[in-house]
């Protein structure tokens, strides 16, 4: 019963043939997926669609804003991408800055490493004669 209320929610009734098959279809792969050695394939799928409605939300809040609210759909969602993509610029940043060779304490770090290197390779008397030829 509960299956029906949630299909009459949906309005199921009112679809086509054509969306009926793609829904199907949809909801086939999606379970053979889950089903598969593949499954990890369905957190690129869900983090994709969490993303989206995170640039959704900063478009419908830039939306409000009334010094941006006068620029088209398309240049709210650019600037929405633009901001989404902030958090990831600033986390390539710090990784470059510490862990790279663009970091003064990494590069000092490594020539006191350097300078305490020990080589082993042995040193002979003019005499040596090698056991083994």
């Amino acid at each position: 019963m509960m299956l029906l209320t949630v299909f009459s929610f949906i309005a199921i009734d009112t679809w086509s043939n054509a969306e009926l098959l793609g829904y199907s279809v949809l909801a086939g792969s999606v379970v053979a997926i889950a089903l598969s050695s593949q499954r990890w394939l369905l957190w690129y799928l869900f983090g994709g669609m969490a993303y989206w409605l995170g640039v959704e939300a900063i478009q419908s809040t830039l939306a409000t804003r009334p010094l941006l609210s006068e620029l088209s759909e398309w240049h709210r969602y650019v600037v929405a991408m633009g901001i989404s993509w902030l958090p990831l610029t600033v986390w390539v940043l710090y990784r470059a800055l510490r862990y790279e060779d663009v970091s003064q304490s990494v590069q000092q770090q490594r020539k006191l490493e350097a300078a305490r290197y020990i080589e082993h390779t042995p040193v002979y008397d003019d005499d040596y004669q090698p056991r083994f030829y």
